[in-house]
């Protein structure tokens, strides 16, 4: 079910339509390290991979707006950046953000998720890692809009609401 920024892929990533979350561990800003896993079984999870600048910070901060709505439909939202953890820790402190940032310091966890050439990427999986939704873009600036995760986690809902 892949929507509008997923014709922007240049080479496909692991991150695939259809498929699962993979299962990564990165440094997280509130301690040790985290990914999709910790969220299996769990929780349904927006899955943002994002940039840097200020496209970047808005689209953080448009997903600190939404979060309680995230948290609502029993998800959560976990983000990928291309900084090292002291700096992923002074972006969430300097921007209020609710929700621990992963930090992919070498982007090569991007990468390999993405696809050469891919930055960004929002996804919506459900609580056993079954894609929803997956956009995946140059830049952050090329990606929907973060309300469009909660439509899709309705969704997820209606079709699992265990």
């Amino acid at each position: 079910m892949a929507t509008g920024a997923q014709q922007f892929a240049r080479r496909p990533g692991a991150l695939r339509p259809g498929g699962r979350t993979p299962l990564f561990s990165l440094p997280q800003t509130s301690g040790g390290r985290s990914g999709p896993a910790a969220m299996r079984s769990k929780y349904n999870l927006v899955l943002a991979f994002v940039g840097t600048g200020p496209s970047a910070e808005t689209y953080l901060r448009d997903l600190a707006a939404i979060h309680s709505e995230v948290l609502e439909r029993d998800a959560r939202a976990m983000v990928v950046v291309p900084l090292t953890p002291d700096d992923a820790r002074a972006l969430t402190g300097r921007l209020s953000l609710p929700f621990a940032l992963l930090a992919d310091e070498d982007a090569a966890t991007t990468a390999r998720l993405l696809g050469e050439g891919n930055t960004a990427a929002l996804c919506v999986a459900d609580r056993f890692g079954a894609i929803y939704s997956l956009d995946i873009a140059p830049d952050t600036s090329t990606l929907p809009p973060v309300r469009t995760a909660l439509d899709w986690l309705d969704i997820v809902q209606i079709q699992c609401p265990e």
